[in-house]
C-alpha cells in the first residue's frame, strides 16, 4: 500500500477518534489555531462522545459558529453511530429545518464520506425534519419548533435544544418564556430515551428562559461554556470573529441591556432588574418602636392577580414592612385576614387601592375593623397616573426609605412577595406587579400620612380640600 494511501487512513481513522481533528479536516478555513474557543467547544463535545459529559450548556456570541460545529457534531457522532438517533430542536421549525438540512449536506459530503464511508442516507426516508441513515432502526435525526408536536418518535444518543428565545421581544415575553418552559418539559424531554445525552445551546437572553431554569434546578449537573464576546480587558474574545474595534462599536450602538445579554451572556433580568436585591435596604427585626404603623393594599383585580397588603412601621420617614399579606385567595376571605393582620400589628391607617374591587373591599375592611371595635383609619385612592411611570418614578425613593426584612420563612407570604418584587423588570412586560405596584403605593401613602399628620397637629379640619382622593370609609374612628 502506498505511503499517501496509509496516510488517508489513518488521518480517516484519527477524524473518526477525534472530533476536533474530524472540524479541521473539514473546515480548515473556518477552524484556525486562532478560534481556541472551537477547541474548547469541541471537547466539551468530545466529553459527551465519550461518555464523561451528559448534560452541556453552550453561550457564546453571534456569528461565531456555535451551530455549526453543532451541525458538525450531529453529523459525526452519527457517523460513529449509525444505529442510534439525535434530536434537535429551536425556535422555529423553520430554522430547526436549516440545522437539519446542514447536517445532511454534511453526511453526503466528500470529506465526509471519507471519514464514514458506509453511512448512506436511507432513500425512504428523507423529510427534512425526520430523516434516516440506511442502517438506522428506526429514525436518524429529527427536528421540531418550539410548540411543535413530536409524536411517535424517541432520540437514543443526543438532544439538542438550539436557541429556543429569537430575540429580546420573546425574552421578555412571561408569556413566550413560560409556553417555551412548559413545551420543553412535556415534549422535549419526553422524546429523550434513557441514557441521552443533552446539549442547550443559546443565547443568554433571560434568567427565566430554559438555561435559567435548568441551572436554578441543578447547577452542578450541567458542564457550562459561557463566552462573553469582550474580556475583561475591553479585548475581543477572538480578533478573526469580530475585532476589538468592532464589538467596541456594537457596544456603543447597543441598548445596555441588548449588548450585555447577546454578546457577553449576561441575562437581560439581571441587568434590568428594577430592584436587584443588593441595592435594597434590610433590618434585622428587633423590635424596634415606630412613629407610626401604616399600610397599604393593593386588591386583586383578576383571577391572576395577588392581593398584596403591607404592614410598614414609620419611622424618620422610613418605612420598615414589618409583615405581608400577599395571596390569591377571594375576598371573602382576605377582607378578615386583612383586617386581623392591622389589628395584629396596631395599624391606624391604611391606603386601599380603589380599583374595580376596591371601593367595596376597602369598605367591608372597614366593617369588620368597626364590629371589632377597633380604631383605625381606611382610606381608598385612585391612581389614574400610568403604573409603569408610576413604579419607575418612585424607584430612587423605595430604595432610599424602604427597608426589608433580611430574614422571612421560605414560603410565607413575605417571602412570595419578595421574590416577585425582586424579579421585575425595567423594560418589557411583567407578568405579575402586584408586589411593585404595592410598595410604590406605599411610599405615596406614607407622604399623604405625614400630610395629615401635620395638618391635625395644626388643628386642621381632617377631610379638607388637601386630602382630595382619600375619604373615611371608617368615619366613626379618628386617625
Amino acid at each position: 500500500m502506498k505511503s499517501n494511501a496509509i496516510a488517508a487512513l489513518l488521518s480517516a481513522e484519527l477524524q473518526r477518534r477525534d472530533f476536533y481533528e474530524f472540524c479541521k479536516a473539514y473546515d480548515s478555513s473556518f477552524f484556525t489555531p486562532a478560534k481556541t474557543y472551537l477547541k474548547t467547544i469541541a471537547d466539551s463535545f468530545q466529553n459527551i462522545a465519550d461518555g464523561k459529559t451528559k448534560k452541556l450548556i453552550i453561550s457564546i456570541p453571534p456569528r461565531a459558529g456555535k451551530s455549526y460545529i453543532s451541525s458538525l457534531f450531529c453529523a459525526w457522532m452519527l457517523g460513529n453511530n449509525p444505529t442510534e438517533s439525535i434530536m434537535r430542536n429551536s425556535y422555529s421549525m423553520e430554522i430547526a429545518s436549516k440545522f437539519s438540512y446542514d447536517v445532511r449536506n454534511i453526511i453526503v459530503s466528500a470529506k465526509y464520506s471519507k471519514v464514514f464511508p458506509a453511512v448512506k442516507l436511507k432513500a425512504d426516508r428523507t423529510s427534512i425534519t425526520d430523516w434516516a441513515l440506511d442502517t438506522a432502526l428506526q429514525g436518524s435525526y429529527f427536528c421540531s419548533g418550539v410548540g411543535g408536536s413530536i409524536t411517535g418518535k424517541g432520540c437514543s444518543m443526543l438532544a439538542i435544544l438550539d436557541d429556543p428565545i429569537k430575540n429580546i421581544e420573546d425574552a421578555l415575553s412571561s408569556t413566550i418564556l413560560e409556553k417555551t418552559w412548559s413545551w420543553y418539559t412535556s415534549t422535549h424531554l419526553a422524546r429523550m430515551e434513557s441514557g441521552c445525552a443533552e446539549i442547550q445551546i443559546a443565547t443568554r437572553w433571560s434568567v427565566n428562559d430554559v438555561i435559567g431554569k435548568l441551572l436554578e434546578d441543578n447547577e452542578a449537573a450541567w458542564h457550562q461554556i459561557t463566552i462573553p464576546a469582550l474580556t475583561p480587558e475591553d479585548k475581543s474574545f477572538c480578533e478573526e470573529i469580530k475585532t476589538t474595534a468592532e464589538y467596541l462599536e456594537l457596544k456603543r450602538i447597543n441598548d445596555v441591556y441588548i449588548w450585555n445579554a447577546e454578546y457577553m451572556q449576561l441575562p437581560i433580568t439581571v441587568g434590568g432588574l428594577l430592584y436587584p436585591t443588593n441595592e435594597l435596604k434590610r433590618y434585622h427585626d428587633n423590635n424596634e418602636r415606630y412613629d407610626s404603623i401604616i399600610a397599604y393594599c393593593d386588591s386583586a383585580d383578576t383571577g391572576s392577580d395577588y392581593l398584596c397588603a403591607l404592614i410598614a412601621g414609620l419611622k424618620n420617614k422610613k418605612l420598615f414592612i414589618l409583615d405581608v399579606l400577599f395571596t390569591q385567595e377571594g375576598m371573602e376571605i382576605t377582607e378578615r385576614k386583612l383586617a386581623s393582620i392591622l389589628m395584629q400589628h396596631g395599624c391606624k391607617f391604611i391606603t386601599i387601592e380603589s380599583n374595580s374591587a376596591g371601593k367595596i373591599f376597602a369598605r367591608n375592611v372597614g366593617n369588620i375593623l368597626n364590629d371589632s371595635q377597633y380604631s383605625c383609619k381606611v382610606a381608598t385612592v385612585h391612581n389614574s397616573q400610568n403604573k409603569e411611570t408610576r413604579i419607575l418614578v418612585h424607584s430612587g425613593i423605595v430604595k432610599e426609605t424602604v427597608y426589608f426584612k433580611d430574614t422571612f420563612a421560605a414560603g410565607s407570604d413575605y417571602d412570595l412577595f419578595f421574590k416577585q418584587f425582586t424579579s421585575y423588570i425595567k423594560i418589557g412586560k411583567n407578568k405579575h406587579d402586584d408586589s411593585v405596584d404595592a410598595v410604590t403605593g406605599l411610599v405615596e401613602s406614607s407622604a399623604q400620612f405625614n400630610v395629615v399628620s401635620k395638618i391635625l397637629s395644626r388643628r386642621v379640619k381632617p377631610f379638607s380640600p388637601t386630602l382630595r382622593g382619600y375619604y373615611s370609609i371608617n368615619r366613626n374612628v379618628a386617625l
